[in-house]
């Protein structure tokens, strides 16, 4: 993972959650010839706050796979915006998978795609899902909403 992006922060989005955010610039290379993002970038927008999120909560890069994505794309986003706001919310831990709500927003504030996300903690050497260990687990529970 590179750091071009801008700097991640944790920050409350109500008194219920906290939500992990990760800036993500614009690339020529997202447009299609409608001159807006094409949807299938949005899941590389998704990718990588929810690798920024995993890093920066866990501490270090974990293996895993998407088992499942559930998206709603909202509004376009357009090269002139420049950058997004991918937001990450945890909201349920499984032995071996997270569910999180994941947002994507343009710099006014809009939503421009809201996912849900089902990652599996995974082991690549021995191609199976895997359980997270308990230091993991205290980390991202602490993040759930009660």
């Amino acid at each position: 993972m590179t750091d071009a992006f801008a700097s991640t922060a944790f920050t409350s989005t109500g008194s219920a959650s906290t939500a992990f955010t990760r800036t993500v610039g614009v690339r020529w290379r997202d447009l299609d010839a409608l001159g807006h993002v094409n949807h299938v970038v949005f899941l590389t927008y998704l990718e990588e706050g929810r690798d920024a999120f995993y890093v920066d909560t866990l501490g270090h890069d974990p293996s895993y796979v998407v088992a499942r994505i559930e998206i709603d794309l909202r509004s376009e986003v357009r090269y002139e915006h420049r950058q997004v706001s991918v937001r990450i919310e945890p909201e349920r831990l499984g032995r071996t998978s997270l569910t999180t709500r994941e947002t994507v927003l343009v710099p006014s504030g809009e939503v421009a795609a809201a996912a849900r996300v089902v990652t599996v903690r995974w082991d690549a050497q021995e191609h199976r899902p895997v359980p997270f260990t308990a230091a993991d687990r205290e980390r991202l529970t602490a993040l759930i909403p009660a």
